[in-house]
């Protein structure tokens, strides 16, 4: 996001843009349920002193309109019949001059109807007019989304170019391409954004009712526009309160969260329910992360509590975390553990604290993240949260670090896991909405982790969660044997029953003896990964890799053929990425050439290539096959 200086209260005065927010409808298509979604999105996440819906003519009998008026003033829109000596005949040319004058008129924020506010952007108000662009690499503005005090000087030079580029034929000419050219004429008068705040996808891009919450970041973004004119007939005619509640989306997921109602508790006795919004603190502990904590406490501002807990920073993160609203905290944990230093944090917590979010400085919650917890918590019996948690590098999965205030405690020197008092009944909530993404410093050394894990196993060497990350840490550090023999340590213990965890053992494995030498060990442990997880890809591909390496083609065509049948992917945390990408079409087109099959293999190509258009080498190979098998046709003739 873009750095901003937020109005002070000197700032107000009468350039500042008023904290109102305009919808137009101009008739053209019916007034659906995800347009009282971006109403009840901007009440809620804006705050705002006035929704104003400027309107032609009230839809009739229509249900959506009649939700909408609890959270908005009607105002009367005079029809626009003629602009520039042009006439006008279409809604969205009206609507396009209509949002000018009122802005120009009032001040505010205007949103398409379309246009779903994810986070509060009040910070933005600078007394400019700002807009975002529309696209990654284009310079024409979004119109989604305009604010702008009373009387901005920015509008009403668009206002007048319009007039001439209004009867151009081409809608965007007048509406996105014209104030990207003004935008660079007059950059003193206008603020602009990165198009993810408010244009995060494009039309073609339909991720957002995928199930794949990894698929789309919204992290940087303050709305979203859902593309009425091209998805209304097909995607956004299925949405309704149905559809939010039954759907594991990610728009659903996202949309659920504006109809929650406040989270009620019964007061003592049972005889009465007092409503009271759950408190929510989220926690952390850090050292030198000035790269990452103003971004953190941005997205986690919707909190009643930001603690961080310093443990020796030299940069400026403890300055910055202050000035971003955070507590900060300075503690000391020598020898150096991460369980230590959550507990520490998270005593210091204030008791009446219901929910506990733990997060890392580089992890940044998701638009929607409280009401979704509200929304799932039960207060007064939930005590732990699963939820969607995105790694990076294409892996997701629930994830189960928000828990209740009181009675937990952090076990394990790393990969530290907050763990039950066995004098508390555990009860979980469960979402499948996206809460939180992981963006890490790629740069930043993580090579204490060994040590620490080591020091894990024989503290808790019944434990199977860290002996397989002491085993997997093991082969990061290129200690082939040592991993070996941890892994088999890691199998025979009792409560190692997870098969996706003793499938990806078995591919630590025979990685391990690849990088040995020792083939026929990597071939039985590819086998036995397969034999503990066959329906995941993995551990075929792994065999398929291996078999290529050794030229048996027939055996890595099987193995590539036996992965492509499995088409579910599961959210958890042993899913390798490549393998649902070009790899397994790459090693079956390569296979099925040496064999002979080479409409299979052109056709494998293809599809890797569509994959992964950007890797050279896919290309080449596709390249050659065509090439190849065009000759040979020729050859015939």
């Amino acid at each position: 996001m873009e750095d901003w200086k937020p109005l002070t209260n000197d700032d107000k005065d009468a350039s500042a843009t008023p904290n109102i927010v305009h919808f137009i409808y101009v008739g053209g298509r019916p007034y659906s349920f995800v347009n009282y979604l971006s109403v009840r999105a901007a009440h809620k996440k804006l705050r705002p002193d006035a929704i104003y819906m400027h309107c032609t003519q009230e839809p009739i009998d229509n249900p959506h309109w009649e939700a909408i008026r609890p959270y908005v003033t009607i105002k009367n829109l005079d029809d626009i019949a003629e602009f520039g000596g042009h006439k006008v005949i279409w809604p969205h040319y009206k609507s396009d001059i209509a949002r000018i004058q009122i802005l120009i008129r009032e001040g505010g924020v205007y949103l398409d109807n379309d246009e779903i506010v994810l986070r509060d952007f009040s910070h933005l108000r600078c007394g400019q007019t700002v807009m975002s662009y529309d696209a990654p690499d284009t310079q024409s503005l979004a119109a989604s989304f305009i604010m702008a005090p009373k009387d901005a000087r920015f509008l009403h030079i668009w206002f007048e170019k319009m007039k001439d580029r209004i009867g151009s034929g081409t809608w965007a000419d007048h509406a996105v391409v014209l104030p990207g050219e003004l935008a660079k004429q007059h950059p003193d008068l206008i603020k602009t954004l990165n198009y993810k705040s408010f244009v995060p996808f494009h039309w073609d891009n339909k991720t957002v009712f995928g199930d794949d919450p990894s698929a789309i970041d919204l992290s940087e973004s303050y709305g979203m526009h859902m593309w009425d004119t091209f998805w209304s007939e097909n995607l956004l005619s299925q949405v309704d309160e149905a559809y939010l509640s039954g759907s594991n989306s990610v728009f659903a997921s996202l949309m659920r969260s504006l109809l929650v109602s406040e989270p009620t508790v019964a007061v003592e006795g049972g005889k009465a329910m007092e409503t009271r919004k759950l408190k929510i603190a989220v926690y952390a502990i850090s050292k030198n992360e000035e790269m990452f904590v103003e971004r953190f406490c941005e997205a986690a501002k919707d909190a009643d509590l930001i603690s961080i807990s310093d443990t020796g920073s030299t940069d400026g993160t403890v300055e910055i975390a202050r000035k971003c609203g955070a507590a900060v905290s300075h503690i000391c944990i020598t020898p150096w553990r991460f369980d230590h230093a959550r507990n520490t944090a998270l005593a210091l917590i204030p008791r009446d604290i219901d929910v506990c979010v733990s997060l890392d400085l580089d992890e940044v919650l998701q638009p929607g993240w409280r009401e979704e917890i509200e929304r799932v918590w039960k207060l007064g019996e939930t005590t732990r949260l699963r939820y969607m948690f995105d790694w990076g590098a294409g892996i997701a999965f629930k994830y189960e670090k928000i828990h209740a205030r009181h009675g937990y405690h952090w076990h394990h020197p790393c990969h530290e896991y907050p763990v039950p008092d066995g004098r508390i009944k555990e009860v979980w909530a469960d979402t499948d909405m996206l809460l939180v993404v992981h963006k890490p410093d790629p740069t930043k050394s993580r090579g204490q982790y060994l040590d620490l894990l080591e020091l894990s196993v024989k503290e808790d060497p019944d434990c199977p969660r860290n002996a397989f990350y002491y085993a997997r840490e093991l082969s990061f550090h290129r200690k082939w044997k040592e991993a070996i023999d941890a892994c088999n340590t890691y199998l025979k213990l009792p409560r190692a029953d997870w098969p996706n965890e003793r499938c990806y053992a078995y591919r630590v494995m025979g990685r391990c003896y690849a990088e040995l030498g020792d083939q026929w060990n990597a071939e039985r442990s590819f086998q036995m990964a397969a034999y503990e997880a066959p329906n995941t890809r993995e551990p075929w591909c792994e065999l398929a890799m291996l078999m290529y390496r050794q030229q048996r083609w027939e055996e890595c065509f099987a193995a590539t053929k036996r992965a492509l049948r499995i088409t579910n992917r599961e959210m958890v945390y042993t899913v390798d990425p490549e393998v649902w990408g070009a790899q397994p079409h790459d090693l079956a087109s390569i296979s099925a050439w040496h064999l002979g099959l080479k409409d299979v293999a052109i056709q494998q190509a293809k599809i890797a290539v569509e994959l992964a258009p950007n890797d050279l080498r896919l290309r080449a190979n596709l390249d050659f096959m065509l090439k190849e098998k065009s000759d040979g046709i020729l050859a015939d003739t």
